[in-house]
């Protein structure tokens, strides 16, 4: 979960949720440059943190009770494999997209813990026979990839509400050209991205969430009560060439 401090409680965006964003984002970028097999990589956008239904994950509560960010969970390559295990199922190039996803989050960490680790090792060589199988060339997979990235990191700005006020510039990511894009919001609220990767010149995309209105909660099961009967909202955000 994405949980921000709002002044009444909490606000919850489900991962699903910025998954389903991400993916969004991504059926926005100009057709000629779209990576290889693009159904399949907006599958693999839309579905990357799927792996667990987050509501009834006995670690989504903090030790005061409080709901917990995604940031602050523990490795958990159970999950991971999971993850791996439904990308697989829906086709070869979802599965190597959402491993080198995994590769990309946890290769710089993969020494603190030795489950992880293993679990990286695994996806190594399950990247060798998938490009092998799939006729691709890593550089070609590698690319692709970090079209997915960009569109998890866009949305995750999103998300947790990072975009700055004032006109002031921020690091998206680099894009599959290898280009850093920036994001900003003009004095309308409209954001902007610089270089415009998009296809159109304006478009709108959304997110929901759920407000919780109580600061602590005993038990996990609280929790899931308060998030299913609490009011789903959307926000929405303009972007303009």
């Amino acid at each position: 979960m994405i949980v921000k401090t709002i002044p009444e409680g909490w606000e919850v965006i489900y991962q699903r949720a910025h998954g389903l964003l991400a993916a969004q984002l991504a059926n926005q970028w100009k057709v000629v440059d779209r990576p290889p097999y693009w159904t399949h990589t907006l599958i693999a956008i839309a579905e990357h943190d799927d792996g667990m239904a987050e509501s009834q994950s006995q670690e989504n509560l903090t030790e005061a009770g409080a709901p917990k960010h995604f940031q602050l969970l523990k490795y958990s390559a159970t999950q991971y494999r999971n993850v791996m295990e439904i990308a697989a199922s829906k086709s070869r190039w979802n599965a190597l997209m959402t491993s080198l996803h995994m590769s990309f989050l946890y290769e710089g960490i993969k020494h603190e813990d030795k489950e992880l680790e293993q679990f990286i090792k695994e996806q190594d060589r399950y990247q060798k026979q998938l490009l092998k199988e799939l006729l691709i060339d890593r550089k070609v997979a590698e690319q692709a990839y970090q079209f997915v990235e960009w569109c998890d990191a866009l949305s995750l700005l999103l998300c947790m509400d990072q975009v700055q006020s004032d006109q002031r510039r921020m690091d998206i990511s680099k894009g599959p050209d290898g280009i850093m894009y920036q994001i900003w919001q003009d004095t309308k609220g409209t954001l902007r991205v610089d270089p415009w990767p998009f296809e159109a010149g304006q478009f709108e995309v959304e997110v929901e969430y759920r407000h919780l209105h109580q600061l602590q909660f005993k038990t996990v099961e609280q929790l899931n009560r308060a998030l299913n009967e609490a009011e789903v909202q959307a926000r929405s955000w303009e972007f303009r060439k």
